[in-house]
């Protein structure tokens, strides 16, 4: 399109003077919306416009200081924006590894728990069929080294050199301690899932009430 030099003029020192006002933006954007606006200009003109037309038409896009305003905010809000679908997704991803590292620890505590209350339980039936032969153990062997050791079996024995530590205490232990570990490592579960985990629940205004087909 070829315009008067006039007119030509009029539009170069408004991209100019817009191009200012966008400088705290990137090289690359400021050079987009100058583009824009200039396409947008041509497009509103005639070949040969006088610079009358050129002048409505730049009063309709409004001084540059306030276009340049209205880009710089649109700028700062997709800015914004995208800071805040940032931090939204690291904050995902940092309670995704949080939950995967809890639940890790909560099922060692957990194998730990059980298996301890299951060997209390198997000791206490043991010390019940084998009472001389189950216990812990304290030994003193002719070398002059100690050993510590829980066991129980059908020989009905207790090792050579040895003291059990637990006596009739294994009893108690076996049947009401063990039990009461593997309660507390089911209730532990239990309530560290319910605060890692918690259930959705849906509320009653989306829902509405459930009435039988």
């Amino acid at each position: 399109m070829t315009l008067p030099e006039a007119s030509q003029k009029a539009i170069d020192d408004y991209l100019a003077a817009l191009r200012r006002q966008l400088r705290d933006l990137m090289e690359e954007d400021m050079n987009d919306i100058v583009e824009e606006i200039r396409a947008h200009i041509l497009d509103k003109t005639v070949a040969g416009a006088d610079p009358a037309q050129v002048e409505q038409a730049l009063a309709a896009l409004g001084a540059p200081r306030e276009l340049a305003a209205r880009y710089c905010t649109e700028e700062m809000m997709r800015r914004a924006e995208a800071h805040r679908s940032s931090t939204q997704k690291a904050r995902i991803v940092g309670r995704w590894t949080f939950s995967i590292l809890a639940g890790l620890v909560v099922l060692i505590v957990s194998a730990v728990g059980y298996s301890l209350g299951g060997l209390f339980i198997i000791m206490g039936i043991a010390k019940l069929m084998w009472p001389k032969g189950t216990g812990l153990w304290e030994s003193h062997y002719p070398d002059g080294t100690w050993g510590l050791g829980l066991s129980g079996g059908s020989g009905n024995t207790p090792p050579a050199n040895a003291h059990d530590l637990l006596g009739w205490w294994l009893y108690p232990i076996g049947f009401i301690l063990g039990p009461v570990v593997i309660y507390g490592t089911y209730r532990l579960g239990r309530w560290t899932a319910r605060k890692l985990w918690p259930a959705r629940k849906r509320s009653y205004a989306a829902t509405g009430p459930q009435t039988e087909p």
